[in-house]
């Protein structure tokens, strides 16, 4: 997967503007640092790198990514998920509590709205999960 190479006085200096590298809008699966591409080897093999030498090549910085999409893409099916058990039980509080009829039904309605929303959406995003099919 991920390339490593050993710690040598030749790649522990500081960046060079003298190598053939180039910054590229793209982040580093690993630490989120900005990555550069360089051209390595005598065949100018393509590897991507970011500022404390997280290494990939093209193959393995797109499975990176690919895992990094997913865990996301979990994270916020289960944040959204927590929103809904907290807006039922907003809900419930509500509705055990006394004030304004007219204002808590209001209140209510936009509450059993946002619940409606929170649950379309993780849906949707289990359904991204679900349908997306990465490279083997």
């Amino acid at each position: 997967m991920k390339k490593t190479r050993p710690r040598t006085a030749s790649n522990t200096a500081p960046f060079s503007a003298t190598r053939e590298s180039q910054l590229v809008p793209l982040s580093c699966p690993d630490c989120f640092g900005v990555l550069r591409f360089e051209r390595e080897g005598p065949r100018g093999h393509l590897v991507y790198c970011c500022q404390v030498d997280h290494r990939y090549s093209p193959t393995s910085l797109l499975y990176a990514k690919e895992a990094q999409l997913e865990r996301t893409l979990w994270s916020a099916a289960l944040l959204l998920k927590q929103m809904g058990y907290a807006y039922q039980d907003l809900l419930e509080e509500m509705n055990r509590t006394k004030g304004s009829e007219r204002t808590k039904g209001a209140e209510r309605a936009g509450v059993r709205r946002r619940i409606n929303e929170v649950r379309k959406h993780c849906l949707a995003i289990r359904a991204m999960i679900e349908a997306t099919h990465a490279l083997q």
